[in-house]
């Protein structure tokens, strides 16, 4: 097969479970093919408060150690990686699938970053997803294929 290392971009969306069942074709076809099922969540530091003049801030909620902090972020990503495992149909590919959740701050760069991190050789995605604006193209898949240098399959 052409593409053997492929990155899903998942958040729940029908259109990001059609492009896993695509993804999941290529795997059906292949047992050498690999898919990578990457889930962005939200980055620890993207939830600390907009304000730090708000007069309803307490710092001291947000003082917690090194270790609470990893404990926080460790629960969150098992969390994270229920919720996407519970929503996939991978069956008979299930060897073949692995899923990541990574924190992040921008879906569109970070699904990038991670397919070079992997050295994918294709990314596949929906149309649309759960936080995209009204249109033919999601914004996160129409960055995805603006910003890009590795190939991408857009399912709509």
């Amino acid at each position: 097969m052409v593409f053997n290392n492929i990155v899903v971009a998942y958040d729940g969306s029908d259109h990001a479970v059609d492009a896993v069942m695509k993804a999941r074709d290529f795997a059906l076809a292949d047992p050498e093919v690999r898919i990578h099922v990457v889930f962005v969540t939200t980055h620890p530091n993207a939830q600390l408060p907009a304000s730090f003049n708000n007069s309803s801030f307490d710092p001291e909620q947000y003082l917690l150690s090194v270790e609470d902090v990893m404990d926080l972020y460790n629960r969150t990503i098992a969390e994270e990686s229920e919720k996407v495992k519970a929503g996939l149909g991978v069956e008979g590919v299930e060897d073949q699938v692995s899923i990541d959740v990574i924190p992040g701050y921008t879906p569109a760069d970070d699904i990038i970053e991670f397919a070079k991190e992997i050295e994918a050789d294709l990314i596949v995605m929906g149309s649309r997803g759960l936080g995209a604006i009204r249109g033919v193209i999601g914004s996160v898949s129409y960055a995805v294929l603006r910003e890009s240098t590795i190939p991408i399959l857009v399912i709509k």
